[in-house]
């Protein structure tokens, strides 16, 4: 599966970036996204299985990002159900114990 991403997401882009795994860092990480006005991070356990009837993902949102509005609907509207995913101040509760 990454290597499909890999080839057909942009390396560089303005909607959606490439990122290869980072198992550490995960809180400088969101800070980056945060001061660079990113709506958030991605994360999951390296050692949780891909199961595409099940997302083990967590959207870890950054509470500031400049373009929120309109960002829920959009959302719900893609899955048709309410948004399955965590809000977080910081990275702290969602990457402790967890290698992101």
């Amino acid at each position: 599966r990454k290597l499909r991403l890999r080839a057909v997401v942009p390396k560089r882009g303005e909607r959606l970036l490439f990122c290869d795994h980072v198992e550490q860092d995960g809180e400088r990480l969101f800070r980056l996204a945060c001061e660079h006005d990113l709506e958030g991070i991605v994360a999951k356990r390296k050692v949780d299985p891909y199961l595409p009837s099940q997302a083990t993902w967590l959207k870890i949102r950054n509470q500031n990002y400049s373009q929120w509005a309109g960002r829920e609907e959009l959302f719900e509207r893609e899955r048709g159900s309410d948004p399955d995913f965590q809000v977080w101040d910081g990275c702290v509760v969602a990457c402790e114990g967890a290698v992101v």
